[in-house]
């Protein structure tokens, strides 16, 4: 199993004038104390409007400042908000990082699951019309990084004239591809693309393992929208690593509770896409325990033994990479880099190839 690190560079309130330089700082950190503890990837998403919940609107910007912090993790879009970009611009984006790493980009794209985000920024959120235009946008940026000379692309949401896109990537015919998996049945539907899932661990590995089973039968019969078939799922877990079993578990819960909705957030109600207000969230997260969360996979948390049973229970579901989300809500940034720490030192050793 791969171990992976992720961030929406979170900046929860009350802010001064420094908040938001030094989450950004530290989460540079965290992604070097990564590599150092041995993570195969940092992942960043990318989030719009959404205050305290997600102030990294430009992941490529992150990503190029780590290209040049790193020298081997690979450095992942967590995804690219394909509807909401054109197509010309996406892959001078993904080609650049791909310079700057040399070679360590990780392509993922999405659609953009929150009409906020997607309305505010002028397009259509309707599920099915994003899909369409996503899936023609990823078709002809594949195409766009595999040919030197682009020879046009015309769809029913695009037509793109014929173009030499530069820069050239490193990876040919292009970076690993991968889909946002929100809701378990993308699973089977990106093993039918011939990519990589990128999905989150708010159901119990029980409950999705029989979508992995799917997304491994799907992906043998795919028809791959990449030049090649990227067969890999991670998930991303919130949570906490302590040495302290007590204290792991309580701040990882508090952590999870926070990304979850139980927070002050004034995008909370648009961010989860209903009424539901804040009141109503903190009482439906207040119905669960700490063993509760930890039990149904929407948090992990405890120390490193603990910790290394959880991700156990997710390495049967069929997962290849294991993905943490430290840096949320009230945890330290020494919370976070001591989590990382420990990872490298007691969990990594014991799922080694």
């Amino acid at each position: 199993m791969k171990f992976g690190l992720l961030t929406q560079v979170q900046v929860s309130k009350p802010w001064d004038d420094m908040s938001e330089r030094i989450t950004y700082w530290q989460n540079l950190e965290h992604a070097v104390a990564a590599e150092n503890a041995g993570f195969s990837h940092f992942w960043i998403t990318e989030q719009h409007f959404f205050a305290e919940i997600g102030h990294c609107p430009a992941p490529e910007m992150v990503l190029a400042a780590l290209s040049q912090r790193t020298k081997v993790i690979r450095l992942g879009f967590a995804v690219i908000l394909m509807p909401c970009h054109n197509p010309f611009m996406i892959a001078e984006r993904v080609a650049t990082l791909d310079v700057l790493s040399n070679g360590r980009c990780e392509f993922g794209a999405g659609r953009g699951t929150a009409p906020y985000v997607v309305e505010g920024l002028g397009f259509n959120s309707d599920p099915d019309h994003a899909r369409e235009v996503g899936r023609e946008a990823l078709e002809a940026v594949v195409q766009m990084m595999e040919q030197e000379h682009f020879p046009g692309y015309k769809g029913k949401h695009f037509d793109l004239p014929a173009r030499q896109v530069v820069p050239r990537v490193v990876q040919r015919p292009h970076p690993p591809l991968w889909y946002a998996a929100s809701n378990l049945e993308t699973f089977e539907r990106a093993g039918a693309a011939g990519v990589g899932v990128l999905g989150v661990t708010r159901y119990t590995p029980e409950q999705v393992k029989p979508h992995v089973d799917a997304y491994r039968a799907a992906i043998r019969t795919a028809n791959p929208v990449g030049r090649f078939i990227n067969n890999q799922v991670g998930a991303f877990a919130v949570g906490c690593v302590h040495d302290d079993d007590a204290a792991g578990k309580k701040i990882g819960c508090a952590a999870a509770r926070f990304y979850y909705g139980d927070n002050d957030a004034e995008l909370n109600k648009v961010r989860f896409g209903s009424s539901e207000g804040v009141a109503a969230i903190k009482a439906r997260m207040a119905a669960y325990s700490d063993d509760d969360m930890i039990d149904s996979g929407m948090a992990i948390g405890g120390n490193a033994d603990s910790v290394c049973r959880q991700v156990e229970r997710w390495a049967k579901a069929g997962l290849d990479q294991m993905i943490f989300m430290f840096q949320i809500g009230r945890t330290t940034h020494d919370q976070v880099l001591r989590s990382i720490e420990l990872i490298g030192e007691k969990v990594m050793p014991r799922f080694a190839d």
